[in-house]
C-alpha cells in the first residue's frame, strides 16, 4: 500500500511555523523572567527605602521631642497616597529593642507581623516583608501587598504575548503567501510536465521554474526531445513499413489465390491445395496486421479529437450497414441504430477505426449461441456485446495493452483494443470493458462513450 503524498505547502509551513513558535515561546519566557527580576528588584529597593525613611523620620521626631500621639504618628509615618485602595497600601510596625510594637499603621495585625523575617526580605501570605534597623533602639517591619506588583507583571506579560501573537500572525500570513506563491510555481511546473504525452513533447515552460530547478528542467527537456525523436522514428518506421509491405503482400496474395484456383482446376492433390489455402490465410492475416499497424500509426499521430463539431450519426449508420453486410443473419447479429444526431468533436476517421476494431473483435471471438448485439440507440454511446467465455478482471485490464493476447483464442486480441483505448483517450471519451455480461455467466461487452459538444 502506497504512502499518502505529503503536501509541499503544509510541509514548508510546518518547517517555518514550528521554529517560529518555539522562538516566540522562548522570547516570552525570557521577557517574563527579565521583567519579573528587574521589577522585583526595583520594588524591593523601594520597600527598603520606605522602611529606612520611616526609621529616619521617627528618629528625627524623637530627637526634636515632637512626637505626636500614636494615632497621629501612625498616620504621619504611613505617608502613602490617600487614593490607594486599602488592599494596595503598605503596612508597617515600629518595634523597640524588646520587640514590642511602639506604633503601627492601620490594619497591621499581630498575626501578620509574626510572618515577618528576623531580617532582610521575605514573602508570605501575599505580602512582601522587609526588616530594617537603625542600629539603635528601634527596628521597622514593612509589608506591602503583592497585588499591584503581580498585576503589573501580568500586564507586561499580556502585552508581550499580544505583541508576539500579532507578530506571529503577520509572520504566518507573510510565510503562507510567500510559500503559496512558490508552491504555486512548482505546481504549475508539475502540471506542465504532467501534460506531456506522446502527442505533446514540447519543451517545458520555463516561466514556472526557479533558478534552482533549471538543471532538472534542462535534463527533462533533453529527455523529452530524445523521446520525441524516438517516437517519431517508431511511427515513421511503422507507417513506412506498412505502406511498403502492402503492395508485395497484395501481389503475393493474388498469386497464391490464382495458384490455388489452378491447382483446384487441375485436380492436384487436396493436400497441396490445402497448403496453398494455408498460405492464403496467412497472407490475409498479414494484410490485417498491416492495416492494424497503419491504424496504430494514425492513432499515435494524434488522430482523435476534432476542433469542429459535426453530426457523426451518418458515420455510425454507414459502419453498421457494412457490419450487416458481413453478418446478414438477424439470429447472429442484432443492431440498434442511432435514433438522433450525434453532435461530437470527434474525428470521423478515428470513430471509424474504433468501431471497426470493436466489430472485428466481437465477430472474431463470438463463440456461443447468443447473437452479437450492437447498441447505438443512445446518443454518443455505443456498446458491442458478444457471447463468449467470461474473462477474468486481469484479462480485462490486460487486453487494452498493446500486443496482449488471450491464450484461449487462436488469433488473440492483438492490437485492436489498445488502438481503441488510445483513440478514445485522445477523443476525450471513455472506454469500458465488462465480462461477463449483466445477468449472465458468459459474454463480453465493450462500451464507448463520448461527451456531447
Amino acid at each position: 500500500m502506497s504512502q499518502p503524498r505529503q503536501s509541499l505547502l503544509k510541509t514548508l509551513l510546518k518547517s517555518l511555523m514550528l521554529p517560529a513558535g518555539v522562538a516566540a515561546l522562548i522570547g516570552v519566557l525570557l521577557v517574563y523572567n527579565l521583567v519579573t527580576e528587574e521589577y522585583d528588584e526595583l520594588q524591593d529597593n523601594g520597600l527598603k527605602s520606605k522602611a529606612e525613611l520611616i526609621l529616619a523620620l521617627y528618629d528625627a521626631l524623637a530627637q526634636d521631642g515632637a512626637l505626636p500621639s500614636d494615632a497621629g504618628l501612625s498616620t504621619l509615618l504611613a505617608f502613602e497616597i490617600p487614593d490607594l485602595e486599602p488592599d494596595e497600601r503598605s503596612l508597617y510596625w515600629l518595634l523597640n529593642l524588646a520587640g514590642k510594637v511602639v506604633v503601627s499603621s492601620p490594619g497591621a495585625t499581630q498575626q501578620l507581623l509574626e510572618l515577618a523575617p528576623s531580617e532582610g526580605l521575605h514573602t508570605a501570605e501575599g505580602f512582601r516583608f522587609v526588616v530594617a534597623s537603625s542600629g539603635g533602639a528601634h527596628e521597622v517591619v514593612v509589608a506591602t501587598p503583592l497585588t499591584e506588583r503581580n498585576e503589573a507583571v501580568t500586564d507586561v506579560l499580556l502585552g508581550v504575548l499580544t505583541g508576539f501573537t500579532l507578530l506571529g500572525l503577520l509572520f504566518a500570513a507573510a510565510a503562507f503567501l510567500a510559500v503559496r506563491r512558490s508552491v504555486g510555481v512548482i505546481a504549475r511546473l508539475s502540471a506542465n510536465i504532467a501534460s506531456k504525452s506522446p502527442q505533446n513533447l514540447t519543451p517545458i515552460d520555463r516561466a514556472n521554474a526557479f533558478a534552482e530547478l533549471e538543471p532538472a528542467v534542462d535534463t527533462l527537456d533533453a529527455l523529452l526531445a530524445r523521446l520525441d525523436k524516438a517516437l517519431a522514428a517508431e511511427r515513421a518506421f511503422a507507417t513506412n513499413a506498412a505502406h511498403e509491405l502492402r503492395t508485395p503482400v497484395a501481389i503475393s496474395l493474388a498469386n497464391v489465390q490464382r495458384l490455388k484456383a489452378k491447382l483446384q482446376d487441375a485436380g492436384i492433390s487436396t493436400e497441396t491445395a490445402a497448403s496453398a489455402g494455408e498460405i492464403e490465410q496467412g497472407l490475409k492475416r498479414l494484410v490485417r496486421l498491416i492495416e492494424t499497424l497503419l491504424q496504430m500509426s494514425r492513432a499515435q499521430s494524434g488522430l482523435g479529437s476534432s476542433a469542429e463539431e459535426r453530426d457523426l450519426a451518418p458515420v455510425v449508420d454507414l459502419l453498421l450497414n457494412e457490419l450487416r453486410v458481413r453478418e446478414p443473419s438477424d439470429d447472429r447479429l442484432v443492431i440498434l441504430p442511432p435514433t438522433g444526431p450525434w453532435l461530437l468533436r470527434v474525428d470521423p476517421d478515428a470513430l471509424g477505426i474504433m468501431l471497426n476494431n470493436l466489430f472485428e473483435n466481437a465477430l472474431k471471438h463470438a463463440s456461443g449461441p447468443a447473437p452479437m448485439v450492437v447498441d447505438a440507440s443512445v446518443t454518443g454511446q455505443i456498446s458491442v456485446s458478444n457471447d463468449c467465455e467470461a474473462l477474468s478482471p486481469e484479462d480485462l485490464d490486460a487486453i487494452k495493452l498493446r500486443s496482449i493476447r488471450k491464450a484461449s483464442v487462436t488469433e488473440g486480441f492483438g492490437l485492436g483494443l489498445s488502438i481503441v483505448q488510445e483513440l478514445c483517450e485522445e477523443s476525450g471519451g471513455t472506454f469500458e470493458l465488462f465480462s461477463p455480461q449483466n445477468g449472465s455467466s458468459r459474454g463480453f461487452t465493450a462500451v464507448l462513450r463520448f461527451e456531447a459538444a
